[in-house]
């Protein structure tokens, strides 16, 4: 039985399908929720001009904070529509490895992402990572595709 079910997020049309999965199956299983957006920093440092241009790196740091917290807000209201627990985190760093970890910390039974979710920044976020995903889970992934 789920009891914990963790989604990926970067705001995309594909990603915000894959939150109303895993809302759905929350809510049948009577599972909680938590949303999360990984912002990929290591990826930012090799844009051009990153290092040498003063203020880019706060200013994008900042517009992928709002992304997330963007991204998030759409899921928290259907988790509330739906009558289901639901928490958020922001986090940084390399987003596969970030959710492996948050998975393992935390404790959850269920991982849930889209593919190829660019969006904001074309961030380039969900389509390789969801392949590390589900090779590095010890909990299953549900991988939603994109439309086409």
């Amino acid at each position: 039985m789920l009891k914990k079910i963790l989604i990926a997020t970067d705001g995309s049309e594909t990603s915000l399908r894959a939150a109303e999965n895993a809302v759905d199956i929350a809510k049948a299983s009577g599972a909680s929720l938590m949303a999360v957006y990984v912002m990929d920093v290591q990826r930012l440092a090799q844009l051009p001009g990153y290092a040498a241009m003063p203020g880019l790196k706060d200013n994008l740091m900042q517009l992928m904070s709002r992304e997330g917290s963007d991204a998030m807000a759409e899921i928290e209201e259907m988790a509330r529509d739906a009558g289901v627990a639901y928490e958020k985190t922001i986090a940084q760093g390399d987003p596969g490895e970030e959710l492996l970890r948050l998975c393992n910390d935390f404790g959850f039974d269920l991982i849930v992402m889209g593919t190829i979710g660019k969006s904001g920044l074309k961030r380039f976020f969900l389509g390789s990572v969801a392949a590390k995903v589900v090779r590095h889970s010890h909990v299953p992934v549900l991988v939603v595709p994109a439309p086409e």
